[in-house]
């Protein structure tokens, strides 16, 4: 029932095979030396020199294309010293996090506790009120970010962050979990404490040193917030048949170093795309437009926002999927033996994007929801998206499972860490079928039975969470008749598939019509809290239907609070309601003509 995310005729799997065999490693290997000869922080010359790079790229292969200019509010680092006044004397190479506060021209001077990771758990009988905290909380952003809050939280006049790293490389990040330029409500969330990061070898003796008894440390930075002009290439090819709609196939061209896998690799696949589609652009139904990224994790998502924000209109009405990438060519570790695949993916592509890592490398593939970070800033607008970088999983007797990304955000991700053979064994092939095949279906991929499933599920297990305190049934009704619907739907595609070619214009185009008008309706209660025009935090872990969360914690509520809250989810419940309602009116409406 489900024919149509598959489907594709002969002289569509013909224009695959043209592309894959096109492919040319020379031209991405030229593209990737150049990226990787550029430190591409926001703003700086060498982003213009990137950025001038892609255009000429663009020009080169008759891609349209612009180079926007915008202010982007960025966390620039400089310079930062690291003091140990007792019980010994000692300095240490130190970097500051992007958007940390900075110290006062003096620096800050105090005691260090030892808090390990962080946690909540490592602060039971601990006050850290006026002290520094030295932590330890793993490289990852979502370990990061709550451990700097919490630390601030807790009266942390200042923070230390341990690496986790095998080289003396210090590993950058940010620390500020708003999303995209700040606005009234978020101007006052940046970070108010200093937080320095030293290397894994000097978090250790740092560590020893606290774990023995008091010590003093000075620590000072430079670092400062602000607003700089950065700029954004964008490149824009048209399809033939239906020459508004696009594919948005997006990846960040700003790098803390080098960043020859974070984010060059991605940068030079997107322009041998680039070119190849346009070379094949007589063949493409819907088109594609393409987004170097500007102020990925320095300006916390600033250029994915930014388009939002500028260019609602066109992304509502003719954006049918959104494709990002990002680390891609890192390879596998010697002796990887992929057993199956794990995807992130919205609801309404879920089963387009298993079924197309299927096709390409035929393992079993399983889904994940998708993560608040990597420029993931179109949820609220209602565009479907895939996370074009799977995660390939290994039979737990072959041993390993990829080595471990040590060299991310530091000077050590270069060029040698390119896996060149993978990037196009796995990653081109990938992005290259499911872009072809956004831009190529007659029928768009999507389905909504997998939707109306998590809807169902979700009220069920939130119903039950809840013990009564708001009563759910009419959503699970209206969720459940969606449901057949859809159903219903699928049934009418696949036979829609077969029809005559009059009848497949006619009928098509009113599919493709409902099939939007869904992906727009119901994606951002599926998936955001902060509705269509916000934009959630960095890191928010949110369950399907993130507004109707906080009645999992509802029934544990007494007094007014029970009350405030109570009332709150019920005016959720209403707008849930009245989201299904339209859902199953857009539905049975298409039906009907159908």
């Amino acid at each position: 029932m489900e024919k149509h995310i598959a489907w594709a005729a002969p002289e569509e799997k013909e224009l695959e095979k043209k592309v894959l065999a096109e492919y040319s490693r020379e031209e991405v290997r030229r593209h990737l030396e150049f990226f990787s000869s550029l430190t591409r922080r926001p703003g700086t010359d060498d982003e213009l020199q990137a950025a001038r790079y892609i255009k000429s790229k663009l020009d080169e292969y008759g891609v349209a294309n612009a180079v926007y200019e915008f202010d982007a509010y960025v966390g620039q680092v400089g310079d930062a010293t690291l003091e140990v006044l007792s019980p010994v004397k000692l300095s240490f190479p130190c970097e500051p996090r992007s958007f940390t506060a900075p110290t006062p021209p003096e620096g800050i001077t105090g005691e260090l506790l030892w808090l390990g990771k962080g946690r909540e758990e490592d602060y039971q009988g601990v006050d850290v009120r006026g002290k520094i905290a030295l932590i330890q909380p793993g490289g990852l952003a979502r370990d990061r970010m709550p451990a700097s809050q919490r630390a601030e939280a807790k009266g942390a006049v200042a923070q230390i962050h341990a690496g986790t790293g095998k080289t003396r490389d210090i590993h950058m990040g940010q620390i500020r979990f708003t999303w995209g330029n700040p606005t009234p409500e978020t101007v006052a969330l940046v970070p108010q404490t200093t937080l320095l990061s030293v290397c894994n070898e000097d978090g250790q003796q740092l560590i020893e040193l606290a774990k023995k008894g008091p010590v003093t440390v000075k620590l000072w930075t430079g670092a400062r917030r602000e607003y700089v002009r950065v700029r954004q290439p964008i490149g824009t090819l048209k399809g033939g048949k239906e020459p508004e709609k696009y594919v948005l196939f997006g990846g960040h061209y700003c790098s803390w170093y080098k960043g020859a896998t974070d984010n060059a690799a991605s940068n030079a696949m997107m322009l041998e795309m680039a070119r190849l589609l346009a070379k094949h652009r007589d063949s493409l139904r819907r088109g594609v437009k393409f987004a170097w990224w500007a102020g990925h994790e320095q300006a916390t998502y600033a250029g994915s926002t930014w388009l939002v924000d500028n260019f609602w209109e066109d992304l509502r009405d003719n954006a049918v999927a959104y494709y990002t990438i990002d680390g891609l060519g890192r390879g596998d570790a010697p002796g990887f033996v992929p057993r199956s695949v794990e995807t992130r993916n919205s609801e309404v592509v879920r089963k387009f994007n298993e079924l197309v890592i299927e096709d390409a490398f035929g393992l079993p593939v399983t889904s994940k929801q998708l993560n608040r970070s990597g420029d993931q800033s179109f949820w609220g607008v209602g565009v479907p998206s895939v996370f074009g970088k799977p995660s390939f999983k290994v039979d737990p007797a072959a041993g390993g499972g990829g080595e471990e990304i040590w060299y991310s955000h530091t000077p050590q991700d270069t060029l040698d860490k390119v896996d060149t053979e993978h990037l196009f064994r796995v990653s081109f092939k990938l992005s290259a079928l499911s872009i072809l095949r956004l831009c190529n279906n007659p029928t768009l991929p999507f389905e909504f039975v997998t939707a109306a499933e998590a809807i169902t599920k979700r009220l069920r297990d939130l119903q039950a969470a809840s013990k009564a305190a708001l009563d759910l049934t009419s959503l699970m009704t209206q969720a459940e008749a969606f449901k057949k619907r859809a159903e219903a739907l699928n049934g009418v595609i696949e036979k829609h598939l077969t029809a005559s070619e009059s009848k497949l214009a006619a009928q098509g185009q009113a599919i493709n019509a409902c099939l939007m008008e869904l992906s727009r309706l119901l994606i951002p209660v599926l998936s955001a809290e902060s509705g269509k025009y916000g934009q959630d935090a960095i890191g928010s872990d949110f369950k399907t239907l993130p507004r109707l969360q906080p009645l999992e914690k509802l029934s544990a509520l007494e007094g007014e609070e029970y009350q405030a809250w109570r009332t709150s989810l019920l005016r959720e419940r209403n707008r849930l309601s009245d989201v299904l309602h339209e859902a199953n009116r857009i539905l049975a409406r298409t039906l009907e003509i159908l």
